[in-house]
């Protein structure tokens, strides 16, 4: 299973081409043939997953209850907007239209690696991200972890 780490700068092109970072791509060819399922992330990025990835989070949405409705509405919400894409030769990928827009991405692209996914994130979008969370990271991590 790869493990994504950094973060990056990149840009998509008139295509809507976004090219890897080299560490990035090289961690996704060593677990996988280079496909990916990019959707819609929380808090306005595009969520990136392996294919091992997404098969645990696929499996996590087949087992939601269709009786109940916040249930059906996490799996209209994701499952439908996902995409499969795979990295060309060059290490890019394309990304949709419909994708940009949800994280209001236009032309500079921030690419996290956030160990299990990689995230894609408008630059003005992921600073405004970061300010709205004004604990620093050490009382996060007391809380969130109890170290």
């Amino acid at each position: 299973m790869a493990s994504f780490k950094g973060t990056y700068e990149s840009t998509i092109d008139e295509k809507r081409r976004l090219k890897l970072p080299k560490k990035l791509k090289e961690a996704v060819l060593v677990s996988s043939d280079g496909s990916f399922v990019i959707g819609p992330g929380y808090d306005g990025c595009i969520f990136m997953f392996s294919q091992d990835e997404w098969e645990k989070r696929e499996e996590k949405l087949k087992n939601l209850k269709v009786d109940l409705k916040e249930h059906r509405f996490l799996e209209r919400a994701f499952a439908p907007e996902a995409e499969d894409t795979k990295i060309d030769r060059v290490g890019r990928i394309i990304v949709s239209q419909r994708l940009l827009d949800h994280a209001q991405i236009k032309k500079d692209v921030l690419i996290v690696g956030v160990l299990s996914r990689i995230e894609l994130w408008a630059p003005a979008v992921y600073q405004k991200y970061k300010e709205e969370h004004k604990d620093s990271y050490e009382e996060v991590a007391e809380r969130v972890l109890g170290v």
